[in-house]
């Protein structure tokens, strides 16, 4: 049975090597969703390392509301955040990861695990991109729950539509 994770970020800038904000994780399958992980990270840690702020995009998070800018604050050392991630993917012996897109989250994360020295835990073969799924017939939308911009419920979001469109295809389902 294939392990499915879907992974979420937030940034303070667009190109990798942006500090990271937090990172969120859901497993999932075609029943939904399961196991979550969410870790807020301390920009200072990613700044000592090297990761830059992008000034346009502080400013976009100090436009948006109050429960998405609580993750400009607090939150745990960039090494210990990666390696929680590390973590999350060994225990759950994910063979799969998606994000919307890899192009991002996965190549912020791969440059911040580059920046400690650190190899990504994963294998370029491994990843799987949201947006094509979205784009099949069939695709279902869905609502999103939670506080868009937060990273759990950006992730959690994403794994319902890809676990419900793929549940479909699987199914036959062809009432769409």
């Amino acid at each position: 049975m294939t392990t499915r994770v879907m992974l979420d970020i937030e940034t303070l800038g667009i190109e990798p090597g942006a500090a990271i904000l937090s990172i969120g994780a859901c497993t999932f399958d075609t029943d939904g969703v399961g196991e979550t992980f969410e870790v807020s990270v301390d920009i200072e840690s990613c700044q000592e390392r090297g990761l830059t702020i992008d000034a346009d995009t502080l400013q976009w998070w100090l436009d948006q509301d109050e429960a998405a800018r609580d993750v400009l604050t607090g939150g745990v050392p960039l090494a210990t955040a990666l390696s929680e991630l590390r973590d999350f993917l060994d225990t759950n012996d994910a063979d799969e990861l998606w994000a919307n897109s890899p192009k991002f989250d996965m190549a912020h994360l791969e440059a911040a695990y580059d920046a400690l020295d650190w190899t990504a835990p994963w294998e370029f073969y491994e990843l799987r991109d949201v947006r094509t799924v979205q784009s099949l017939p069939g695709a279902v939308e869905l609502e999103q729950d939670g506080t868009e911009h937060d990273a759990l419920d950006d992730a959690v979001y994403q794994a319902r539509i890809v676990a419900e469109t793929l549940r479909r295809l699987e199914d036959g389902d062809r009432d769409y």
